[in-house]
């Protein structure tokens, strides 16, 4: 399957998430839209995924055209609770009300509570954007409303995954450097083979 064309745009300020930009079918979509998003995307209708609920990777919604929005049923609530999405900690309140649809039943998704409890990986073709669970070099934190044993069972669960997976697939996270597959379970200690 050919490689799918996509860009990665630093949004959220200081905190620099990655923000994903990809089109299927003449349709635009946007991973994870920290602020500042507009200034990439403009006015263009899109269709908006969610790897999880936290501020820095919603708070751009409001500056998008949505057409919609997909994330997991458990976090759906963090998009209208300010204490759930931690956007008071930021000095915000930030509220996002518009048309949502639980991302399981649209694109190919994986479990991994932890960071919080309805984060997931999207995999698309060979892209495998994996929000605030997966870093190239470590994993996501668990302290902001998720679950550390929710976590080391994640991590284990993903282990298999990407052992027997195309080496070649990419890491896309919510914030950080992109590698491989490869790479990840090279300099990750988390994935590291042989370590349990």
């Amino acid at each position: 399957m050919k490689k799918m064309d996509f860009r990665v745009f630093k949004t959220s300020g200081f905190i620099s998430t990655n923000t994903y930009f990809f089109k299927i079918k003449n349709e635009t979509y946007i991973i994870d839209p920290g602020y500042g998003v507009k200034k990439y995307v403009g006015e263009v209708p899109v269709h908006v995924l969610l790897t999880h609920g936290h501020f820095d990777h919603i708070a751009g919604l409001e500056e998008l055209n949505v057409i919609d929005v997909f994330i997991s049923n458990e976090d759906k609530e963090m998009l209208t609770d300010p204490n759930k999405n931690f956007s008071y900690l930021f000095g915000e309140k930030f509220t996002f009300y518009g048309n949502t649809k639980n991302i399981d039943e649209y694109f190919s998704t994986i479990k991994v509570p932890g960071h919080t409890f309805g984060s997931r990986l999207i995999v698309i073709e060979n892209l495998i954007f994996t929000g605030d669970t997966v870093f190239c070099n470590s994993i996501g934190r668990s302290d902001l409303g998720g679950s550390r044993e929710y976590m080391k069972e994640t991590i284990k669960k993903l282990k298999d995954f990407f052992f027997n997976i195309n080496e070649n697939s990419l890491i896309l996270p919510g914030h950080g450097d992109i590698c491989s597959v490869r790479d990840l379970i090279r300099i990750n200690p988390f994935f590291k083979r042989g370590l349990v």
